[in-house]
């Protein structure tokens, strides 16, 4: 008899694997909520709204229409000007907290994060506050003898998404600076160069990848975005592509949607092109070193730290303004369009009167879907990071899809397919969780996947060796280890969905209105007292819901959650 002692062989339980199950599950699920619309929108794009006989008729008529065209000059034009804007905030910020330690640096930190909190339609709004046509800065300057440029069209779009979106720029740079190595910066100094010119001529070139990555993402989000240019742009005057896909689907309502189609997809066009091209120049400027990257942070005192800190944070408190002078004048009063100098709580009284159920719903939707988000993006992390399957790679690419497509496009993909059996959803609660889930599950399944790829397969082949089944050790193994990518994801789609507008104005009914709606709503029609209370409380809420998984993220004493 041998004194080996044998394992026990795994039973039927143990050699059970759910994840094939949940991947086919979520493959389903990404075709039917994702690539349905949007080959729906495709395919009627083709059909001729006026012909109805498939063709490029739409197309045609698209760039044949000196309104269409301008509508896509206007976007592509304050998509390059607002990333610009953004790059020129952004990176100055990523490069001090990458190379720097000076006074001030958490506080102002905090600052920079909490600035994402607010929505760009809210920015938009606090710029109409400040240089609108009875904006209190307006006013100011009319009073010395002075007439500003207007704020509404290209600059005022621009402005107020790049001071809106600055944040991703400074995270994804600063992100990347982290991996350069520093002995190359090193190098080039002692060889005569100043710290600007080592920066232009070494450091950046050193992070393009992370800069044309930043530059795709504020880019995306400028000409993706609804509230901005539905404000700014003041309807008709200043059509971009989203807003001019809004209207001609509540033109075409009854009708054939052709030209909305036909716009989404030129959107759509815009956006998956931008994409590849970055993935292809970022592969080709790639640089790999075999050193770790970082190192100390310069520590600034004296004149040249208070110098930096102040240069710093006076850069964030102008890229904050808008959000300060929207929480500022919701206690203002109102008389007409023009705020007076006086405490009140009056906005917020008549902000609740009006209401209804906005709040609730936000609350509720977005609980829903972050529940969702979290329990499917949690497990589809996981399994796309362990399988190298056709299904896995295939859920991988649809499930990142709607991270790209405009959420207009999307929004109205949703009411065309929708609208009739078999899943008849428009004008419910449903259509509007499944537009958060879907839009926000890419934050959630990237950040898990980004853990999981980190953590030993040994320790789940250990597992299953000792007969658990894969899923009671995916729990007491890897669910555990994953909690900061959760955590992380959680964090950032909360923000995201609550404060979600660019769908859900497309499918909302008066009974599933949301906060932000209602925020845009009243910025729209000029109640300028009762938007700034509702843009308040949509920034307030947002942020209460940051601080608690930034709570939960340190009391379990992880630092390595994200950007929290």
């Amino acid at each position: 008899m041998s004194g080996t002692l044998a394992l026990p062989r795994p039973g039927l339980l143990a050699r059970l694997d759910p994840w094939p199950w949940l991947g086919t599950l979520a493959f389903a699920l990404m075709l039917v909520f994702v690539a349905w619309p949007l080959g729906e929108l495709a395919l009627t794009s083709f059909i001729g709204q006026e012909s109805g006989r498939f063709g490029f008729d739409n197309y045609a008529e698209f760039f044949a229409s000196s309104y269409f065209r301008r509508a896509l000059v206007n976007s592509l034009t304050v998509g390059a000007l607002g990333t610009l804007i953004a790059l020129v905030i952004g990176v100055p910020l990523a490069l001090a907290y990458a190379r720097y330690d000076f006074p001030g640096r958490g506080a102002i930190e905090v600052a920079i994060l909490l600035s994402m909190l607010s929505p760009p339609f809210v920015g938009a709004y606090a710029w109409i506050l400040m240089f609108g046509r009875s904006g209190w800065v307006t006013e100011f300057a009319r009073g010395l003898g002075l007439e500003l440029p207007p704020i509404y069209g290209t600059l005022g779009i621009s402005l107020a998404s790049a001071f809106g979106l600055y944040p991703l720029v400074f995270l994804v740079v600063r992100g990347g600076l982290a991996r350069v190595e520093r002995s190359l910066e090193e190098a080039a100094a002692s060889l005569g160069r100043g710290r600007i010119g080592v920066t232009l001529t070494v450091t950046l070139p050193l992070v393009l990848p992370s800069l044309l990555t930043a530059a795709l993402l504020v880019f995306l989000g400028v000409v993706s975005d609804f509230g901005t240019p539905a404000i700014l742009g003041e309807g008709e005057r200043f059509p971009v592509l989203a807003t001019l896909a809004f209207s001609l689907y509540l033109s075409e309502i009854g009708a054939e949607p052709g030209m909305a189609a036909t716009t989404c997809m030129i959107l759509l066009a815009i956006a998956l092109v931008l994409v590849l091209g970055v993935r292809f120049l970022s592969g080709r400027r790639s640089v790999a070193s075999d050193a770790g990257g970082g190192g100390g942070l310069k520590r600034l005192g004296g004149a040249k730290g208070s110098a930096m800190t102040a240069a710093v944070a006076a850069l964030v408190l102008v890229a904050n303004m808008p959000t300060i002078v929207v929480v500022v004048s919701s206690f203002l009063e109102v008389r007409g369009v023009v705020f007076q100098p006086a405490f009140t709580l009056a906005n917020y009284h008549n902000a609740l009167a009006a209401m209804g159920n906005a709040l609730w719903n936000s609350l509720v939707l977005a609980g829903v879907a972050l529940v969702l988000i979290t329990v499917l993006g949690a497990g589809v992390g996981y399994y796309i990071s362990r399988r190298s399957g056709l299904l896995a790679k295939a859920l991988d690419l649809l499930i990142m899809v709607p991270f790209v497509v405009p959420g207009t496009v999307l929004g109205i993909g949703y009411a065309t397919v929708f609208n009739e059996p078999p899943l008849l959803l428009t004008g419910t609660f449903t259509i509007i969780a499944a537009v958060y889930v879907v839009r926000r599950l890419p934050y959630m399944t990237r950040s898990c996947a980004a853990v999981v790829y980190q953590i030993d397969r040994g320790l789940e082949d250990a597992s299953l060796s000792l007969g658990r089944p894969p899923l009671s050790g995916f729990q007491r193994i890897v669910l555990p280890l994953m909690q900061p990518g959760i955590v992380a994801g959680a964090a950032i789609a909360w923000v995201e969905v609550f404060s979600e507008l660019s769908a859900s104005i497309v499918l909302y009914t008066g009974p599933t209105r949301t906060l932000p709606i209602a925020a845009y709503q009243q910025a729209a029609t000029g109640d300028i007292g009762m938007a700034a209370a509702y843009s308040t409380m949509l920034v307030g809420i947002a942020a209460v819901g940051l601080f608690v998984f930034l709570l939960a993220a340190r009391g379990r004493g992880e630092r390595s959650v994200g950007w929290l």
